[in-house]
Formats: structure tokens, sequence, C-alpha cells
């Protein structure tokens, strides 16, 4: 094994270690077909409080099956518990951002005070109890380093009680919301490309994440200033690797919402020809090494989360082509859980996202779903 890979659903960065000549170990969720398939060992790591890591039992996995000093490459899952990211790095290197890092760039008040001090728009948000001025517009409420857009609220207007535990205040911004891929080396950074997002919502999760499609161009009035921004951050806070920047774009102007120190589900469209296996570039960055220019993606694609509306049970047939983190035959899947994820690929975005939607209309078929358009 070359490296051992964290997160929450591994076959992203498996894949990509596996493009680019790498055995990697993985210790996930789901322990997927696809993952399983790509991975030197694959093992399914308990679960805590629904949908993340036991941290016990992972660290007991790591210490198990992968030797002291075997390199650690993170995905999602550990930016609301830094502790978790120490007690891994405290016997396996971890080849991306720190702890601390982590620990910063998800303090909703140290990331707004970064932005202003960089005079980047950011929405202005709260750890107490929202004064009237605050709470007169639209304001949501959000896990601190919490990931997927399920765990974001929208207010009741109005409403000045504090956030729960753990919890932060944010003015909502509307438009859409668009990730800005970086390569950094801790002092410089490289834009990779761009990816615009849209939601998946159910009844309590608003927004909840549904997929994206990339590369795309964006938005033409802020682009230049967004993609600038973007790697000031990166600069401003030594990062390293793929990192990712989260900005909403409206017709009152652009914001800063999230920076994403690790790697994200944008391998899923961006990890292609002609550029190199980003797993590969990730582990040169973390090591000071950046390539002189990055290639542009030849094919657009397009990625969709499939949840389950009720209780689904995976039938013992093959899985339409299309379908990745495919779980096996006979797997119980509940209501509200992600049950696979559906990809699609084009000449351009536009015409990736209609391959997807007929894509996701034959999943959810063989699955014994209705057809539903994607929520885009």
């Amino acid at each position: 094994m070359d490296l051992a890979i964290i997160s929450l659903c591994a076959r992203p960065l498996v894949a990509s270690a596996a493009r680019a000549g790498l055995s990697p170990l993985s210790l996930d969720l789901f322990a997927n077909l696809d993952t399983c398939a790509k991975a030197a060992r694959c093992v399914r790591v308990h679960r805590a409080n629904g949908h993340a890591f036991d941290g016990d039992d992972l660290i007991a996995a790591l210490t198990g099956l992968a030797p002291a000093g075997l390199p650690v490459v993170l995905g999602s899952g550990l930016e609301d518990d830094p502790a978790l990211m120490e007690r891994i790095a405290a016997r396996n290197p971890i080849l991306g951002n720190t702890a601390d890092t982590v620990r910063v760039l998800k303090d909703p008040l140290a990331l707004a005070a970064l932005c202003g001090a960089l005079s980047i728009p950011f929405p202005a948000v709260t750890i107490e109890a929202p004064d009237s001025g605050f709470a007169a517009g639209p304001v949501l409420e959000k896990k601190i380093g919490g990931a997927g857009g399920g765990h974001i609220r929208r207010r009741d207007f109005g409403d000045l009680t504090p956030p729960a535990p753990g919890h932060f205040l944010q003015r909502e911004v509307a438009g859409e919301t668009y990730s800005i891929q970086l390569l950094a080396n801790g002092t410089e950074a490289l834009f990779v490309g761009a990816c615009r997002q849209w939601h998946y919502p159910d009844d309590v999760q608003p927004f909840r994440y549904g997929g994206m499609v990339g590369p795309v161009a964006l938005p033409t009035a802020h682009a230049g200033r967004m993609i600038a921004a973007a790697l000031t951050v990166a600069r401003a806070c030594g990062l390293v690797g793929l990192v990712s920047i989260d900005v909403v774009v409206g017709r009152e102007g652009w914001w800063l919402v999230e920076v994403t120190p690790r790697l994200s589900a944008m391998l899923d469209i961006l990890d292609t020809d002609p550029l190199p296996p980003l797993m590969g570039l990730h582990l040169a960055a973390c090591g000071g090494k950046l390539p002189s220019s990055l290639a542009v993606p030849a094919e657009h694609r397009a990625s969709a989360l499939l949840y389950a509306e009720e209780d689904v049970l995976i039938p013992d047939s093959d899985w339409p082509a299309a379908a990745v983190d495919r779980p096996a035959p006979g797997t119980a899947v509940r209501a509200g859980a992600h049950i696979c994820a559906v990809r699609a690929g084009g000449p351009t975005a536009e015409a990736a996202e209609r391959v997807l939607e007929d894509r996701v209309h034959e999943v959810r078929e063989w699955l014994g779903l209705e057809r539903i358009a994607l929520a885009v």
C-alpha cells in the first residue's frame, strides 16, 4: 500500500489514486463496490451520530491495517473534528492541510475576519443570539465544520434565539453556487477549474448537496475577482494540495461562503484527460511542487447524488453503467440516505447535464423509483 485514504465516501479519491498508479488503503463509511474495486484494501468504518466517523473505530482500523508512517490523504468527514485529525497525524502523516488550518478555516468568525482583512465579500455571521438588524433578512443556521449541505436550515423570519451548540448563523445570500478548485503548495496556488453546484432538497434538508457539473466558466462579471480572491485566500493561509472555495453569485454581486481545505467531490468532475491524475498533483503540491501550467479537461462531466425517498433494497442484478458508489446487491438503504452517484459526460456542460438527467431516470427505474426531474 502506498497511502491510506480516509473520507466519508472514499471512492473519488481512491479512483484518482488508482489513476496515478497508487495502491491505497481505503477507510470510509460505505466500502461500496466501486471503492473496493480500486483500493488495495477497502474497510468500512463504524458510524457515529448517523453520518460521521466513530473516531475510536477509525483509529483502530488505521492502526491495525496501516504501518506507522504510511501517509494519509483526507476527504470529507473530519472538518468538524480537528482533534480526530490530530490523533491520525500522531501516527500517520497527513498529506494535506493540518488540523490547525482546518480549525481556523471552519471557525466562522475567523473566516469572516480573514475575508474582511482581504476585502473579500462574505455574508455576516454570528455564534450568538442575533440582533434585530441581523435577523431582519433571511438567515441560515449551519453546523460548524458541516459538509454536504444537509446540516443547513433556514431560520424563521425574525428569530432572535441563539444558534444550537456547535452551530452558527449566517445571512443568506441568493444566487447560484460555484466551487473553485485550486492546487496550492503553501506559498503559491494555481486555478484548476470551476464547477456549478445544485441542491437535492427534501422536507427537512433544503440545502442538501445534489451534484455538480464542470468545468464551467464563472459568471463573466465577477470571474476575475472570484479567482483572484480564491488564490489570495490560499496564499494567505498557506494552503497545500487540492482545495476548493465555494462562492455564491447573485444579481447583487458575489460572496465567498466556504473554504474546503481538502480534496472534494470536484475530483469526479475534473480528474480526467488531458490533466494528469489529480491525486498525483495533490501529493506533489504537498511536497512543494506545482506544475508550470495546467491543461483544461477535454470533457465536461456532471455528477448527481441519488437519495432514497423511501426504504430501498438494492436489486440482485447488474447496476446501470452510469452509477457509481454502488452498494452491494441486497443492501438495505434507509429513507433519506444516499444510495449512489450517477455520472455523465458531454462536449459542453449543458450536454452533460442533459445526459445526466436521462441516466438518473435510468438508475431510478432500475431501483423501482418513480421518475423525477433533476433539481438543477
